[in-house]
Formats: C-alpha cells, structure tokens, sequence
C-alpha cells in the first residue's frame, strides 16, 4: 500500500520536475560559457567555487537521505496502524483503556517518528540550499569588490560577471529546491526496486502448458502431506499431517474437528494456496509444482471463512451469466435486496449471511470442479442452512462436483460421502455414514493417525 501510495507519488512528483531541472541546468550552463568567453580566468574561479559548493552539496545532502529513508521505514509502520485502527474499531471502542494505549503508544507514537525524521530531512535540505545561496552571494562580492582589483578589470566585465549572476539566481534556486524532491523520489525508486525484486524471485507460472491435462477431474491426491507453523497464542509450533487422502468427482466430503484442529489450515493446503514442507499433492496423477500451480489453483472455487466479496462479476461474460445469476439469487432470497446491472450488484450492504450467499453464488457461476466451503453456514438462518445442506451441495455434487464442507453441523452429517476427522493435526477417524450406499464398510475408521 505505502508502494502505491507513497512511493509511486514521490516518482510522479520528480518526473514532473525534470523537464525545469533540464531547461534551467542549460540556461546555468549557457551563462557560464558566457562568463568565459568575458574572461576565462575568471570563470575558472567561478567554476571551481561552484565545484566546491556541488561536492559539499552532496555531502550534505547525505544527511537528510539518511532521514528520508528513515520517514519512509516509519511511513510503513504508520500504515499499519491505520489498517489497526480500521480493522480493529470494534475491539477499540468496546476497550477504552485499549484503544489509549492504541492511540498513544502504537498509532500517535508512529505518527510522531514519522513527522520527525520527515522535519529532520527538510530540515537539512534546507540548511543546505543556504549552502549554496551563501556561496553564491560570496561569489558576488568576489566580482564587485575582489577581481576588479585583482585582474584589472574593466567596467564592461564586470558589469557583465554581474548581470549574468544575478540571472543565474533564479536557475539556481530552482534546482537547489528540487533536490528534496529527487532525493524523496531516489528512496521511493529503491523501495519499487526492491518489490519488483522480490516478485521477480518468485517463480514464473507456466501452469497452462500441461493444462490440458487436468482438463477433466478424475483424481486428487495428497501424500504424506505436512504443515508446520508458529501459534503465537499459545507460543508453540502446530504441524499438520502427514495427511493421506484421495477424492474423486461427485463426491461430497466433510471435514470436522474442533478449533485449532488445523482445518483451515488442511483446506489452504488442498485448494495450493499452503506449501506443504513435505509430501505431495496428485492430480489426475500429476504432481503439484512450483511451474503448474498457478493451473492447479484454477481448478478450485472457494468460500472462504475470511472471504472477500467483489462488487461485480470480474472474470465472467456478463452477459452470457446475468440470467443465470439473477435465478441464483432469487433462489437464495437475495432478489429483494440486490439487482444487478452491467455485471455489477446495485449493493453490499448486507448482513454477513446476506454477503456469504452472494459469495456462494459467485462460486457457482465459477463451475469449477471442485469446490471448498469454509464454515459456510456458520452465520445462516435455520432455513438456509437446510437450503444448503440439503439442496445446493446435493445439487453441486449431482453435477459430479467434488465438493469438501468445513462443518460443524452433525445433523447433517448423513448427507456426506465421508466425514473426515481431525485433531491437532491429524486425520483421527473417517466416517461413511449409515444412510450413505458406503455404509457397508465400518461407521469409524479407528486409529487411523496412528496408521499414518
């Protein structure tokens, strides 16, 4: 954010500084050739002052980069406060002695570095143009009360060293006020630089050469899959897995466990948006890598717990959906709240089920093979939570869609194909429900992570 915010407008602003720093360096450059054409020595004394007023420029100006670079370092942190305060809002005004000490010693403290290396710079910047402007009027009395005396000079020379400096001043000072601002544009190119850097590390997608190899779904598998991270809340590492599971097109599968069991965590892992540090995942036999993911992910559509909702339907022909969207969202109770128009909806301002049955009918219109579905139902009515469980995952999966459900609702388990089961971590039990055509094979699957 501070890239697009910060940086990007510091680069702007210098640009459109260049075209005043190019004609006034030609006009100061045209006058001293002037000034030696008038008298050569002269001009040579001159151009040694400004030599040495540009190399002691430059190493001023060390100092007030320094700060700059410092502003910039705290501009990030500063930004982060403000995403805390936005996104914490709720916390803070339920917590006043919480949101003081928010206000004092996080978001006003990051404030006030930042407004003090920012003076800090300027500040210096100034000191320097003084620099110059100092050695400049010190070159005037050399011409008016030295040179002539020294060199013999006539009137006409010095008359003339004089006009040609007093133009000079306005060039100048128009390129002495700029360096700030190139100086602030130099750091924000080097932060750009370094981001660019950092996506250029990643590696290139090249999914798309072997995508037509997953054309159909046939077959997932993950082997010996594990995760490892840090759960700062209880400072202790979680590791998930090994994970050994397989699914297949028109399979409805839900997943189970309390919380912290890692299954999010699990689902991140599936859908490729988690590296595992070990194991393996399979499609149609064909192993996940760096250079296919990206076709991987294609093959998933997802609600997640956290989802975000778009304000219209990016990456779809509006046209050819919008029927196909209005019947979703007549079928989802929606119709009276939102219309659409050009493939945008007329609004978002809906309670948090409202927004997840617009999510879930995004999902729909993506038609993926498989689909994901993150503590869906968690903020439903009753009605639709039967809608859901009974009807649209039916539905989903009478279209041979693979289709794994994060859930809590046990009176639903019937439904599924096979409830998974974890805990801390690992898959402890698989259950084929009775009312399922599986139901020949035992009801639990115990003793399964000690297998693995």
């Amino acid at each position: 954010m501070a890239n697009l915010t910060e940086d990007i407008t510091a680069i702007a602003n210098a640009c459109q500084t260049l075209p005043a720093i190019f004609i006034n360096s030609a006009v100061i450059s045209g006058c001293m050739a002037y000034l030696g054409w008038l008298s050569w020595r002269l001009a040579l004394i001159l151009g040694g002052i400004i030599l040495f007023g540009v190399l002691s420029y430059s190493l001023l100006k060390e100092i007030p980069k320094k700060s700059m670079e410092r502003a910039r370092e705290e501009y990030d942190h500063l930004n982060g406060n403000f995403r805390a305060l936005t996104e914490g809002i709720k916390e803070l005004k339920l917590h006043n002695m919480r949101c003081d000490d928010f206000m004092a010693q996080s978001l006003a403290a990051s404030a006030d570095n930042y407004r003090r290396h920012v003076l800090a710079g300027l500040s210096f910047y100034v000191l320097s143009n003084q620099w110059v402007n100092l050695l400049y009027y010190v070159s005037i009395a050399l011409i008016l009360y030295v040179f002539p005396i020294w060199q013999h000079l006539n009137q006409d020379v010095t008359r003339g060293y004089m006009l040609v400096f007093l133009f000079m001043m306005s060039p100048l000072s128009i390129l002495t006020s700029s360096m700030p601002i190139v100086g602030k544009a130099n750091v924000a190119l080097k932060r750009v630089r370094k981001l660019g850097q950092s996506l250029q590390r990643q590696p290139t997608p090249r999914g798309k050469a072997i995508l037509s190899e997953w054309a159909d779904f046939r077959s997932l598998s993950l082997q010996n899959l594990t995760h490892n991270f840090h759960r700062e809340k209880e400072n202790r590492n979680f590791t998930l897995g090994p994970i050994n599971l397989d699914f297949k097109p028109g399979e409805l599968v839900f997943l189970v466990g309390g919380n912290g069991s890692g299954k999010t965590t699990l689902a991140m892992l599936l859908i490729g948006l988690y590296h595992p540090e070990q194991g393996a995942i399979k499609l149609n036999g064909i192993s996940v890598t760096d250079n296919n993911r990206d076709a991987y992910l294609q093959n998933f559509s997802v609600v997640f717990a956290d989802f975000y909702l778009f304000d219209g339907l990016f990456g779809f022909n509006a046209d050819k959906v919008s029927m196909q969207a209005m019947d979703y969202l007549e079928r989802l109770h929606l119709n009276h709240k939102v219309t659409m128009t050009n493939g945008r909806f007329s609004t978002l301002h809906l309670s948090q089920g409202q927004r997840k049955r617009l999510a879930l009918l995004i999902s729909y219109l993506e038609d993926r093979p498989f689909y994901v579905f993150d503590e869906w139902a968690a903020d439903q009515d009753p009605e639709f939570k039967e809608l859901f469980y009974t009807e649209l995952l039916p539905a989903l999966k009478a279209k041979n869609k693979t289709i794994l459900a994060i859930t809590h609702d046990d009176r639903y388990f019937h439904l599924a194909d096979r409830c998974i089961k974890l805990e801390e971590g690992r898959i402890i039990a698989i259950e084929y429900p009775p009312n399922n055509l599986k139901a020949a094979t035992p009801v639990w699957e115990e003793s399964l992570a000690a297998e693995q």
